[in-house]
C-alpha cells in the first residue's frame, strides 16, 4: 500500500475517533477494495489467502467496532448469519428467495415518515430488502 493510501486510511479511522492499529488498517483496506456481503469466516479466509491473516477474535472485535462506527454495514444472510456489507452508499437489497443471492440496488423511496405512533421520531435511516427470483433461478426453473 502506498504512503498516501495508508495516510488516508489512518485519517479515516481517526475521524471516527478510532485508534489506528495494523489489524484495523488491514481490515479497512480489505473493505475499501472489495465489494460484497461477507461473513467473518469469509473475510478471515480472504485475508489469509492474501497473506494478511488476523486472529479470529481480533477480526470479530474490529468488525463489531467498524459496524458501530458506521464504517461497514450489517445485513442478515439467507441462513440468518451476519454478513458485512462493504457498500456504505445509501442502498437497498434485492434477495433471491431460491438461491439467496444478495444484490445492492438503488431505489427511489417515497416519504417514509411514520403516520400515527412514531410520527414524532427523527428518522435517521431505513433498510429496505426486496425479495424475488434471480434470472439464474428463473432459467433453471424454466428448463
Amino acid at each position: 500500500m502506498s504512503g498516501s493510501a495508508l495516510n488516508e486510511l489512518q485519517h479515516h479511522l481517526e475521524r471516527r475517533g478510532l485508534r489506528v492499529t495494523q489489524p484495523r488498517l488491514r481490515l479497512l483496506e480489505f473493505f475499501l477494495h472489495t465489494e460484497g456481503h461477507f461473513t467473518p469466516e469469509e473475510i478471515s479466509e480472504r485475508l489469509r489467502e492474501a497473506g494478511q491473516p488476523l486472529p479470529i477474535a481480533t477480526l470479530y472485535q474490529n468488525l463489531r467496532t467498524f459496524s458501530e462506527h458506521g464504517l461497514i454495514g450489517e445485513v442478515i444472510g439467507r441462513s440468518g448469519e451476519v454478513r458485512y456489507d462493504t457498500n456504505l452508499m445509501p442502498h437497498s437489497h434485492l434477495r433471491c428467495a431460491q438461491c439467496g443471492t444478495l444484490l445492492d440496488i438503488i431505489l427511489s423511496l417515497p416519504d417514509l415518515r411514520p403516520q400515527g405512533p412514531g410520527h414524532d421520531w427523527h428518522i435517521t435511516g431505513a433498510r429496505v430488502e426486496l425479495q424475488g427470483v434471480c434470472p439464474d433461478c428463473q432459467a433453471q426453473a424454466a428448463s
